[in-house]
């Protein structure tokens, strides 16, 4: 795959930045949104090929945002969370998520996804 655009939604400024580091190393391009409001704000203003989403968010959760998030863009959307139970990945996949990544990330395994997305037109 080309460069992909990815938007790290994770209220740990830091836990975003290295998340954004990383992909910058493998030629891909981070943003970051520190809650759901600012995500929204970035999809609207913004194309992305990944988003994802950290469970544990202020004001709203990242569960609770997946539904509105979705309606914004047509790139799948992984939810993380350092609360990896498996009724979390379950709960997150019911509700749309297009998997789910414990934290710590799996830096190799995102990219792995960032590889087998389709190139956007």
């Amino acid at each position: 795959m080309k460069a992909a655009s990815v938007l790290v939604v994770d209220d740990e400024q830091i836990n975003a930045e290295i998340i954004i580091r990383n992909f910058a190393l493998k030629g891909h391009r981070g943003i970051a949104a520190l809650d759901a409001e600012q995500a929204v704000a970035k999809l609207a203003a913004g194309t992305y090929d990944l988003v994802l989403l950290d469970h544990i968010l202020p004001g709203i959760t990242g569960m609770q945002a997946l539904d509105r998030l979705k309606r914004l863009t047509q790139a799948p959307i992984y939810m993380m969370s350092g609360y990896s139970g498996e009724e979390t990945r379950r709960d997150a996949v019911l509700l749309g998520a297009a998997g789910f990544f414990p934290k710590p990330l799996d830096i190799p395994a995102i990219l792995a996804v960032l590889d087998a997305l389709p190139e956007r037109p």
